[in-house]
């Protein structure tokens, strides 16, 4: 009996398997039916989808809890972080597209052009917003619009929403506007959802608030925030509608809406943030500015608001300044900037407005420090962080000037003491120095710990998202720790290459004391500061000689000439360029810029409506260089548009300048450099004009002012693409004159190119010049970090005492350059050369995708500049290979 049993059960559960396998089987995706439909639609639900909401639901979350509110600007309508946050949830939008892209293929029911499955909608409806967040809007925009097309349901609704917010993103906002007014279309006659009119209402007024239209903004808001479903957004909802108010000086309406605030009991930092709102809302012309002040310092009294002190002696600076009351705010910024603690962005705002306070006034000493701490803790993502670290370079740049005009004035002075006079006198002046370096060092020492913090919470939180083994650079994450990390040990740096390389060759130039041109002056490499408060530095290089004296009032002289075009030029100061350039007349006359300084106050002058002085300055000018191109041009009203109409444009009178120095006549650039300043060149133009005639002086053997003309480069356009070569090149030339880069001659170069005829070329056969190795690398084919690293590792392994190094910079179109430095002549190069292109990871690589050579350091500016890689190459072969 038991046996007959077991054989009905075996038989039994063969026929359900069968039974089954054949449902399955039949469960074609092209045939409408119950069982079809029930199991396409239940695994399409309950598998992948589930998993790609999930995934996406969780990157979604994350996102909102990278993005931190910075309450002194209007809060954001849509949390999304930036770019780097962004990329943070990739990986999760990647699985979403991934597990809905598998729902599509496996479960649609598209028969005869209708879908049958209700979930497939809802995975390209997932699909298009995965690529939202990675910010492909274009792609996501046509996501979108496919929805819109196929599917007769409330996503193509919701897709609407989405691809004006992706318009907005893109800051297309006729297209996105053409999409909201569709959808109030919608909304009127009835066809949203709640959901979808909450959502369509934020990005009204998200769109408004892009484009500076605050009150329509409100508005918009107003018809959303009862469509909200959470108590937390329509608060938030609520306290952004407040700041529009605020912002737009409806001071009443502001006030009320932040009391709705605090009566929709949110959380403790926005309510706090609500009762400072309403203290700075008030109306001036009301008046009750005394009770508003009361309230804010009964708020410092209140033990629970510790946290927030330095938020509310921000509130009572932005309070003052509202009075015009500007001592009071000073110390108010200050003291917040004082007690601020775990708040980066609060103390880098106090700093910010610090900055901008005196640099209104102006005092741009005072304005540099502020500034230089508000870049430290602001974060890159800051709005307008970019102007604010471009303003902040300006004036690092003038007080860099400043410190080279006090250093040579003070050494001037020196020279004209006795030796004990000089002795007590330097003694005096590093005391003064040490006084006046406290304030900047403290300043310092907080940005080291702030960075040293930042990066100990990078290293924890690595720690916590251990056990990827995806290469670094693929995991943002990782990336962003890194960077942190990185700032713990550095601090803040611009992106540039070798900037190691050059902080230790242009030491001087990066603590504001210009050293160049001190050809007896050793420099360590330890912190300047040392050097600063060395008696010896000073006694040592004080100019006793007549010659020693003149070089140091060519290089205040310079500085003087330099800061008077940053103040024209950048900060639009015409009152202190004028200043400047009357003292440059006054104390250099005779100078070699004083003809050019002349010319520039005349149009100063002019400028301001101070005819008499202009004139005064015109027959100056007219007087001492009668003969010269800016004599005949204030001379003659015409004859600047004469020589505009000879030239036509700049870029004509640039190109004929190029063609000059390649042909010698270098003369003709120096000329044409004079006219330049009629034509209203681009910024960039005039400095790649300024490059050019540095290099034509370096072929005249004009080594003094090539170097001068060099440190104007770099002073005068940092913002361009020629200073990064001028100050490769002046770090070479001044090490080179500090016996780094020389070693035994590598021979006679008559020798090495006795059987080679002089060939035409741009270029210059230097065998005893510093070499750098270069790789072109053509970024399509080969990946440039990666290589960079099978470099660096050869050189470890290779040349572990040679103390070479490689960076990595981008040349032009999809071709990058990675730069070995430094090889002390021909012979080092061309063995370092042979022994990189034979080693085992280097020569199985295509000749077509990455190009070798050497090249010395006074071709390697213009091989950079005007990307003359044929050219180079020519050379290279001709003179290089197989001597």
């Amino acid at each position: 009996m038991r046996l007959s049993n077991n054989r009905f059960s075996r038989a039994g559960l063969l026929l359900v398997a069968v039974m089954v396998l054949s449902m399955l089987v039949s469960c074609s995706a092209q045939k409408n039916s119950w069982v079809n439909r029930t199991y396409h639609t239940v695994n399409a639900k309950y598998n992948g989808f589930f998993n790609a909401r999930e995934s996406y639901r969780e990157g979604v979350k994350r996102l909102s809890g990278l993005h931190t509110d910075n309450y002194d600007q209007i809060l954001s309508i849509f949390r999304y972080g930036d770019e780097q946050d962004a990329g943070a949830v990739g990986g999760n939008m990647d699985i979403t597209y991934e597990k809905a892209s598998l729902v599509i293929r496996r479960h649609s029911m598209n028969i005869r052009g209708e879908e049958y499955n209700k979930w497939i909608d809802e995975s390209y409806f997932l699909i298009a917003r995965s690529h939202f967040f990675k910010r492909d809007y274009t792609l996501a925009i046509l996501t979108f619009e496919y929805i819109i097309r196929q599917y007769d349901t409330q996503r193509s609704f919701d897709s609407k929403v989405w691809i004006a917010k992706a318009y907005n993103q893109q800051e297309r906002f006729e297209q996105a506007l053409r999409m909201l007014e569709m959808l109030e279309n919608h909304y009127r006659e009835g066809l949203l959802r709640d959901e979808t009119v909450a959502l369509f209402r934020k990005a009204y007024a998200d769109h408004y608030i892009r484009q500076g239209n605050y009150m329509r903004a409100a508005a918009e808001l107003e018809k959303g925030i009862a469509y909200e479903g959470t108590r937390r957004e329509r608060s938030r909802l609520t306290f952004i509608q407040a700041q529009l108010y605020h912002h737009s000086g409806q001071y009443a309406q502001a006030q009320q809406t932040y009391q709705k605030v605090l009566e929709m009991r949110p959380d403790a930092s926005m309510a706090f943030q609500a009762r400072i709102g309403m203290a700075l809302a008030y109306d001036p012309s009301v008046g009750g500015i005394d009770f508003i002040r009361r309230e804010l310092m009964e708020m410092l009294s209140e033990d629970r608001n510790r946290n927030y002190y330095d938020q509310v002696y921000y509130a009572l600076a932005q309070l003052y300044m509202r009075e015009n009351n500007e001592n009071e705010a000073v110390k108010m910024y200050k003291r917040s900037a004082e007690v601020s603690e775990d708040n980066n962005i609060q103390k880098g705002l106090s700093f910010l407005r610090l900055g901008e306070i005196f640099f209104e006034h102006p005092d741009y000493q005072k304005a540099n420090m502020f500034y230089d701490s508000a870049t430290t803790f602001l974060p890159r993502s800051y709005a307008n962080y970019d102007e604010i670290r471009a303003r902040q370079q300006i004036l690092s740049g003038l007080a860099q000037l400043s410190r080279v005009i006090a250093h040579e004035d003070s050494l001037q002075r020196l020279a004209s003491l006795t030796p004990e006079q000089q002795i007590a006198a330097v003694d005096v002046l590093i005391a003064d120095l040490r006084e006046q370096d406290a304030l900047r060092e403290e300043a310092e020492r907080e940005r080291m710990q702030a960075m040293r913090e930042a990066g100990q919470t990078a290293r924890q939180t690595r720690g916590m998202t251990g056990g990827d083994r995806a290469w670094y650079f693929y995991n943002p994450t990782a990336v962003s720790n890194g960077e942190m990390e990185f700032f713990g040990r550095f601090g803040e740096r611009p992106l540039e290459d070798l900037w190691r390389i050059s902080n230790k060759q242009m030491m001087a130039g990066d603590f504001g004391m210009d050293l160049t041109g001190y050809d007896d002056m050793e420099i360590e490499e330890d912190t300047l500061e040392l050097d600063e408060y060395d008696r010896d530095t000073y006694l040592r290089n004080i100019p006793n000689t007549e010659e020693q004296m003149q070089s140091s009032k060519n290089r205040q002289m310079q500085a003087y000439f330099n800061t008077a075009m940053i103040f024209r030029d950048q900060l639009q100061d015409f009152g202190n360029a004028i200043s400047i350039l009357e003292t440059l007349l006054n104390d250099f006359p005779g100078s070699e810029r004083e003809l050019p300084a002349l010319y520039y106050l005349y149009y100063l002058h002019r400028g301001k409506n101070d005819y008499s002085a202009a004139e005064t300055v015109k027959n100056n000018l007219l007087r001492l260089y009668p003969d010269s191109e800016y004599a005949k041009i204030i001379g003659d009203p015409d004859y600047a548009e004469n020589v505009r109409k000879r030239l036509n444009l700049a870029g004509e009178l640039y190109r004929e300048s190029y063609d000059a120095f390649f042909s010698g006549r270098y003369d003709v650039i120096s000329k044409n450099r004079q006219a330049l300043d009629t034509l209203e060149a681009t910024r960039e133009l005039q400095a790649r004009f300024a490059y050019l005639h540095a290099m034509a002086l370096g072929k005249t053997d004009e080594q003094e002012e090539f170097m001068t003309e060099l440190q104007h480069i770099i002073d005068t356009y940092e913002d361009t693409p020629v200073h990064e070569p001028a100050t490769i090149l002046l770090a070479s030339l001044n090490a080179s004159d500090a016996g780094l880069g020389s070693g035994e001659p590598s021979g006679d170069p008559a020798v090495r190119i006795r059987d080679r005829a002089p060939i035409d070329t741009p270029f210059a056969f230097s065998p005893d010049a510093a070499h750098f190795f270069v790789f072109v690398v053509n970024t399509e084919e080969i990946d440039p970090a990666r290589l960079n690293n099978t470099i660096s590792a050869f050189n470890v392994e290779s040349y572990a005492e040679s103390n070479l190094s490689v960076s990595n910079i981008y040349y032009q179109g999809n071709q990058h350059l990675i730069t070995v430095t430094n090889f002390p002549g021909i012979d080092a190069g061309m063995q370092y050369f042979e022994a990189l292109m034979q080693s085992e990871n280097i020569a199985p690589l295509d000749d077509e995708h990455v190009v070798g050579f050497i090249i010395s350091v006074d071709n390697y500016p213009l091989f950079y500049q005007e990307k003359e890689l044929k050219a180079y190459r020519h050379f290279f072969d001709y003179y290089y290979l197989d001597i």
